[in-house]
């Protein structure tokens, strides 16, 4: 926990860039239990009181704010309600597939499957399973595309800059930003 509060500090100050980050947050994840693939990134380590019960993949990245949450809470009311269900839990695992994207602040819930090759947007609540190559978003999430047509929608978006450096990076994204095409065409 004080680590990661002190890669928090850092992550915060000097960005996410960092492997060692990644590195730290993957460790911590496989100590409290989750089961983690190769050449992952996280950005978050929140995995709920039963870790145990969380699988990811390879190629998996989880963003900042992504909450995985293995057991119903609400629970706690019905166990009020009626003596039948006085001990009873509703917990479930959740297995994130090989080369998934999870975007930022979205909520995982108990028993979820999410298929390879798949992209979760931001802010999703994900209540439910999908299969693999989905693009899914929204609070229900639901299906919003497939990861061709994701593809072919936004092939007029990409811009190669993953092998130039971050100056070199701001300096080209400057010099073209009115050549840059956006997302009205």
């Amino acid at each position: 926990m004080i680590v990661n509060r002190i890669l928090s500090k850092y992550h915060k100050y000097f960005g996410n860039k960092n492997k060692y980050y990644y590195k730290y947050a993957i460790r911590d994840a496989r100590e409290k239990g989750v089961k983690v693939g190769e050449g992952c990134r996280f950005f978050s380590t929140n995995f709920s009181s039963e870790p145990y019960l969380i699988e990811i993949g390879n190629n998996v990245t989880i963003t900042v704010g992504v909450r995985f949450i293995t057991h119903d809470g609400g629970m706690w009311t019905v166990r009020k309600m009626l003596d039948e269900y006085k001990y009873a839990n509703i917990i479930g695992k959740i297995t994130i597939g090989n080369n998934v994207f999870i975007g930022m602040d979205s909520i995982i819930l108990p028993g979820v499957n999410i298929g390879e090759n798949s992209i979760v947007a931001a802010g999703s609540v994900v209540t439910k399973s999908f299969a693999k190559n989905s693009i899914i978003g929204g609070n229900p999430a639901k299906k919003i595309s497939d990861i061709n047509s994701y593809i072919e929608k936004n092939n007029h978006l990409y811009i190669n800059t993953l092998q130039m450096s971050e100056k070199d990076k701001n300096i080209f994204i400057k010099n073209n930003i009115n050549k840059i095409n956006f997302r009205d065409k």
